[in-house]
């Protein structure tokens, strides 16, 4: 049996995007049988508001101060064999309770937990910006989460219900990212990093190369895991442009901290993220 968690961040359960979701559930369980879906609504959720305080960063999510339903929604993500996660639009941007979940979860950035983690974004809007929210969920969330994100889709919900091209066109399009959801699901390729993905693990490297002992839990993981020593997550093909390119920024990068701080770079920085 594949598990497949969908976490919404609509306020309703049967609206506009829940309605999306459910196309892809019921093609993937037209694919196969043995697929089971679970709904985690955040806005049934206990989940507290973002603090501050970087402890998740410097001793790990699991010591964050605020005692709700973190933890219970990390472990049913870590337990599922593929995630959907789906938000309407707003203004835009995600809706107010999954930017709170994205918030709460930021740590993942630094400290990922869902490397190769079969993935799908799906957000509806109006029409106008449909892309804006779904973006920002895998540019800002889970593209640092190193999750392999197999399809990002936003659906323009009024032209959906009132034109019928359009319609099975949106429909065509959720089919097949539920083929390749079900695929990743069952067979969890390690696919390469795209260049933001790359980008964001030799970002975290190389901050940790500056400055071990600013956030000492990401550094102890990094460490365990061997991606100090490593290209990336998993042992898969760069592109060479990739290399280059990080290679001279990150360069650069070392270069404007050793400036700004100098030889004392990393106890200035672990001073500030303990006193702010």
């Amino acid at each position: 049996m594949k598990n497949i968690l969908v976490v919404s961040g609509s306020a309703r359960k049967n609206g506009n995007t829940m309605s999306m979701v459910k196309i892809i559930q019921e093609e993937m369980e037209r694919l196969d049988t043995d697929v089971a879906f679970e709904y985690l609504y955040l806005i049934d959720q206990k989940l507290d508001y973002c603090i501050g305080c970087s402890i998740c960063l410097r001793k790990g999510g699991h010591n964050c101060p605020l005692k709700d339903d973190k933890e219970m929604i990390l472990e049913k993500m870590i337990q599922a064999d593929g995630i959907i996660f789906a938000s309407p639009g707003y203004a835009g941007m995600v809706s107010g309770m999954f930017k709170n979940f994205i918030d709460r979860f930021m740590y993942q950035d630094h400290i990922p937990e869902f490397v190769g983690k079969p993935t799908l974004i799906v957000s509806t809007s109006g029409g106008d910006g449909v892309m804006g929210a779904p973006k920002y969920m895998a540019n800002c969330s889970f593209y640092w989460w190193g999750c392999h994100v197999v399809d990002i889709i936003g659906i323009g919900h009024a032209f959906y219900t009132v034109h019928h091209k359009s319609k099975l066109k949106y429909t065509r399009r959720l089919k097949a990212a539920a083929k390749k959801l079900l695929v990743a699901a069952i067979d969890k390729p390690l696919s390469k990093p795209n260049f933001r993905q790359y980008i964001y693990f030799m970002f975290n490297k190389t901050e940790l190369e500056i400055s071990p002992t600013v956030m000492p839990y990401r550094t102890d993981v990094w460490r365990e895991k061997g991606w100090m020593d490593m290209n990336y997550y998993y042992d898969t093909k760069i592109n060479p442009f990739y290399i280059v390119f990080t290679k001279i920024a990150f360069g650069l990068m070392k270069l404007v901290y050793k400036n700004l701080l100098g030889k004392d770079a990393d106890k200035a920085l672990a001073d500030y993220v303990q006193n702010n």
